[in-house]
């Protein structure tokens, strides 16, 4: 896909991106089908990363304490501070192992999305290929975002201003993450994603600011997950489709 003759889609494109996914699932919401199934092995998997990581926090902060402050009180609060820890990291990354959680799913889910919106699809899932190709493009493409994440947190420690970068980077991969989902069924190339995300950064954000602040909401971040798969799709075809216009 040649970005350099696509009409950019701007801010405000990302912003409709969400109104118009749960259009497209009021309309088809068998959709869900191929949501549903990485967004309950992801809960599984919280429930596991709680009961151990709980466990484990709660020992390793008694283990540093002085036997004489062994109180049934400090215990307590061990516990509370150790469930509200593990629950924030857990909430923070939950995005995350949904969005590799769906990669068994997610050409099938784009595939589907192109379908109802315009009638047919483009390539089709590849099978065990494309399952096995999913699967390691999302894994390398979560290391590279945890990793630019962690660096862009340190900086949000700088006062004020380092809170409102650190916001605006993680909206821009939150967006990124759920645009790049159809993108590995019709560009193949990493460095094709990348050219994508440089010509559409507007819209890029737009949507990853919603997701962003949605995505602070409990229980609301579990239940929008699916719609912000289907935005995500629902944004790069439309850029997909443009270019083919040209």
């Amino acid at each position: 896909m040649e970005m350099a003759h696509t009409t950019r889609l701007g801010f405000t494109h990302g912003l409709k991106s969400l109104p118009r996914a749960c259009g497209v699932l009021l309309r088809a919401p068998r959709i869900l089908l191929w949501l549903i199934p990485p967004l309950v092995i992801t809960l599984l998997l919280d429930v596991l990363a709680f009961y151990y990581g709980y466990g484990w926090l709660c020992s390793w902060i008694k283990s540093l304490l002085p036997v004489s402050w062994d109180t049934s009180w400090l215990h307590a609060a061990i516990g509370v501070l150790s469930a509200v820890a593990v629950i924030f990291l857990l909430g923070w990354s939950f995005a995350w192992v949904y969005l590799t959680m769906t990669s068994p799913f997610q050409d099938f889910i784009s595939a589907a999305v192109e379908r109802e919106i315009h009638g047919v699809a483009g390539p089709e899932p590849e099978g065990w290929k494309g399952f096995l190709r999913s699967i390691w493009q999302s894994v390398v493409q979560a290391i590279v975002l945890t990793l630019l994440t962690l660096i862009f947190l340190v900086i949000g420690l700088v006062p004020l201003l380092g809170a409102i970068v650190f916001f605006l980077w993680s909206a821009f991969a939150l967006g990124y993450a759920f645009v790049s989902i159809p993108s590995g069924r019709m560009a193949q190339r990493f460095s094709e994603r990348l050219a994508f995300v440089r010509c559409h950064r507007g819209a890029v954000l737009g949507l990853g600011v919603v997701i962003a602040i949605l995505s602070l909401v409990p229980i609301l971040n579990v239940v929008c997950l699916p719609v912000f798969v289907i935005a995500g799709t629902l944004l790069y075809l439309d850029a997909h489709h443009r270019s083919n216009e040209k």
